[in-house]
């Protein structure tokens, strides 16, 4: 039977106002696991009946995970946060998750059931998710048949398998495949893995879970632990309903039938290794046809990147909450300016804003665009040019050929890109006679 992933309508829920204030934390224990690690955990107790265990971002704790905890405490649940990076006295940062045990944290699980908690969750964020998903799975499978573990939850998880190169396709990582626990994940709308969400919920239904996937429109990815200041009108409203919306969520992942064991090993046979690390100029893009590219612009109009043929052409995945892409705005505006008179174009692809926020964006920042603009507003141009992190850029030929690439953000108007778009300006062939182009 083929399953379904659950979209969670944004249905603006109500909060019931609580009486008093919350339950304060405790200080931060380190809890003696059966294996002898010491782990630090900050526990923010409730009263209630259900336990979440939270597992944070590669980033660590910061000053917003408390805010967000006392919420979690506010609605009734209780709530362990805990911390990987103080434990192993490791920096932050992509890396960090991988000297970091899941067995520690399945440890941690035995401890809370030990304690008496009969009904416990797994929630965390970004690369947090798939420690999680692992630390869940050992707890099956030394488990059997036994209901504690409830579900999970996370925001914006990141379980991509190592660096994926410009053009690449991703590959999921392993565990992804390995679950059969119901997931919920709420995914913000302004967070590269919106694009990829759907993919990764057709992943996790390999191995049997039931998906929720909770769309937050409007929305930055890591809103629920920013300073309050820093949100914008969408972001305050929703900061508002953290604590009913996971309560919401928790109550869904306890309709799904309990598996009895942890799910089969996943068969990855088939599937590419990982791409390597990112490098530090322009990559020649072989593997990737040019997709089809036919958005409209600032002023309404279709551009369709079949009619520039006879054109070097670049294309820029963008956005304006990405802090690197508006990084390299300038150097963008100078390389357009470089081949000011030549048939050179940038054309601009901004996912999931529209016209009204750019525009505000640019005059708050007093920027002057001398680039074409294009709006990718529900993100499927973006998934099929396999952009996986913004800015992600392409580099085409005149005959519309997909030649290089870049992830992340760079000084476009250096010396070796200038020489690569020179190299590419003259492999276009001069007329002949009546307009032919010579053999």
């Amino acid at each position: 039977m083929k399953r379904v992933v659950h979209q969670v309508c944004l249905v603006l829920l109500t909060l019931a106002s609580t009486a008093g204030g919350s339950v304060p934390a405790g200080p931060a224990e380190s809890i003696e696991l059966t294996s002898g690690f010491e782990l630090q955990v900050r526990r923010f107790p409730a009263g209630g009946r259900d336990l979440l265990i939270w597992v944070p971002s590669e980033y660590g704790i910061r000053e917003g995970n408390t805010p967000f905890a006392r919420t979690i405490q506010q609605a009734g649940i209780d709530y362990w946060l805990v911390d990987l990076h103080e434990s192993y006295m490791a920096t932050t940062g992509r890396d960090a998750y991988a000297a970091f045990e899941p067995a520690h944290v399945k440890e941690l699980i035995d401890h809370a059931v030990q304690q008496g908690w009969q009904r416990i969750f797994l929630g965390g964020e970004s690369r947090g998710a798939a420690l999680a998903m692992q630390a869940a799975r050992l707890w099956q499978i030394e488990n059997p048949g036994k209901p504690a573990l409830i579900g999970m939850l996370f925001y914006h998880p990141n379980l991509i398998e190592g660096y994926t190169g410009i053009g690449e396709e991703a590959r999921f990582r392993r565990i992804a495949r390995e679950t059969n626990l119901p997931v919920y994940i709420f995914q913000p709308q302004f967070n590269t893995k919106y694009l990829h969400s759907q993919a990764l919920a057709e992943q996790l239904q390999t191995g049997g879970s039931a998906v929720y996937l909770h769309y937050l429109q409007g929305v930055r990815g890591g809103f629920h632990v920013r300073d309050a200041d820093r949100l914008n009108a969408r972001e305050t409203e929703e900061r508002g309903l953290l604590g009913e919306r996971i309560g919401h969520a928790m109550r869904l992942l306890e309709l799904s039938p309990p598996p009895l064991r942890a799910a089969e090993p996943a068969d990855d046979t088939a599937l590419p290794g990982d791409t390597g690390e990112p490098g530090t100029g322009l990559v020649a893009v072989n593997h990737l046809q040019s997709a089809p590219l036919r958005l409209r612009d600032d002023s309404d109009r279709m551009v369709d990147l079949q009619d520039l043929g006879g054109e070097v052409v670049l294309v820029n995945f963008w956005a304006s909450w990405c802090g690197p892409c508006v990084k390299e705005i300038g150097s963008l505006i100078r390389l357009v300016d470089h081949f000011d008179g030549r048939p050179f174009r940038v054309l601009t692809v901004n996912i999931s804003e529209d016209r009204t926020q750019v525009a505000d964006f640019f005059d708050t920042r007093e920027i002057a665009p001398n680039f074409q603009v294009l709006y990718d507003l529900d993100g499927s141009a973006a998934r099929r040019w396999r952009v996986y992190a913004v800015p992600s850029t392409y580099l085409l030929d005149a005959q519309g050929r997909v030649r290089y690439g870049y992830r992340g953000a760079l000084k476009w108007d250096r010396s070796d890109v200038i020489e690569t778009v020179d190299g590419l300006l003259d492999e276009i062939r001069t007329p002949g006679p009546g307009g032919t182009s010579l053999q």
